[in-house]
């Protein structure tokens, strides 16, 4: 193959390769944020008595979050009851130390039994931290209330952001570019190996997994 034949695949597959991961860099923002990708959450059975359940999280900076229960139920027989359960929350910062301990018992939740879905917040706190430090959430029930048996509930302990509206929508349309970009390096690669490189085929597949991996997510 004549050298500048040779340079012009090194140049389409560079430049395609690329362009796919800033494309797939576009569409993986938008897949975390929409997922909520390491915030906690913590399921909790309102209809019966636990001990503490604890997740994991960490602090990127100083940000505002807000502590809510959600519940999911799709059985009408106690629709729109009131909460009647008592269950405690705490945060514990990376030192050990508790940051938030909390009883919230009967009466004290605006929350209900949900037709489908409902949440009620319990807080709005500021936190700051460096990533590398690890935070805990906790929560347990007290005192069952077992109409919500029926419930799938959690606790969550989420970050504010900023509605992205319609503008969010360009992460997800970014994954079109980026599997023409990917199918079209991947062929170049093919073109390559046939003269030798085989590096170019096994990093764009690498790169298809990732982009695979998210797809599905």
């Amino acid at each position: 193959m004549n050298s500048w034949k040779l340079k012009a695949l090194w140049g389409t597959w560079i430049a395609s390769f690329t362009l796919a991961l800033a494309c797939m860099v576009v569409f993986i923002q938008g897949v975390l944020r929409d997922n909520r990708a390491g915030e906690p959450v913590i399921q909790i059975d309102l209809s019966a008595v636990t001990d503490w359940v604890s997740v994991p999280f960490r602090v990127w900076g100083k940000d505002t979050y807000t502590l809510f229960i959600s519940s999911v139920n799709h059985d009408p027989k106690f629709v729109g009851v009131p909460l009647a359960a008592d269950f405690e929350v705490a945060i514990i910062a990376p030192d050990g130390k508790v940051f938030l301990r909390q009883v919230y018992s009967a009466g004290s939740v605006n929350h209900t039994l949900p037709s489908n879905y409902g949440d009620s917040r319990l807080g709005t706190l500021e936190l700051n931290g460096r990533p590398f430090r690890q935070w805990t959430l906790k929560a347990r029930v007290l005192k069952p209330d077992p109409r919500f048996k029926t419930a799938y509930t959690e606790v969550k302990f989420w970050k504010n952001r900023y509605d992205p509206g319609m503008g969010g929508l360009i992460n997800y349309v970014m994954i079109i570019p980026a599997g023409i970009l990917l199918v079209l390096a991947f062929f170049t690669s093919l073109s390559l190996a046939a003269k030798g490189p085989r590096a170019p085929v096994f990093i764009t597949l690498t790169g298809g997994v990732i982009f695979w991996r998210f797809f599905l997510a």
